[in-house]
């Protein structure tokens, strides 16, 4: 992945908050009344798309999505190989909170960074991933685990 580097990163970082957004809620269709604590999305013989809920409240929603590269995995998934993303329904914005070390595409610079240049590579990166799984036919529906979420 090209590493790029905009002018205005605080500007680009809110787009790219409302595209992520925005992709996810093409991802996930019932992402406002999500009940089920995991879904799964299989296309055939392409990696299965999992996600959890790992929090939930009246305005922010809290995700991890991961792929399931092993066919036949009975295992709980690598938290190692997972995206935790935090949505606000509110302010129609997705940030990634987390991102696997596995997932890096950009190498780590060892100085300190600004909350923004933090942000920036990681959310850059969900942002073409979600392009991705969308391009794929990924969907991620209810009817496929319709448990309740325990209260």
């Amino acid at each position: 992945m090209s590493q790029l580097n905009p002018v205005n990163k605080s500007f680009c970082l809110h787009q790219l908050f409302e595209s992520n957004y925005f992709k996810l809620l093409r991802l996930i269709p019932q992402l406002h009344a999500i009940q089920s604590p995991q879904m799964q999305a299989e296309l055939g013989n392409k990696p299965a798309l999992h996600l959890t809920i790992l929090d939930k409240t009246r305005f922010t929603l809290e995700i991890q999505l991961a792929y399931d590269c092993q066919t036949g995995a009975t295992e709980p998934l690598n938290a190692e190989s997972s995206l935790h993303i935090r949505i606000y329904l509110d302010s129609k914005t997705a940030e990634v909170i987390t991102l696997s070390a596995d997932l890096h595409l950009l190498p780590a610079n060892d100085y300190p960074k600004a909350a923004v240049d933090a942000k920036w590579p990681d959310n850059y990166m969900l942002d073409k991933w979600l392009t991705h799984c969308l391009t794929q036919g990924y969907r991620l529906t209810e009817a496929n685990h319709p448990q309740a979420i325990p209260a």
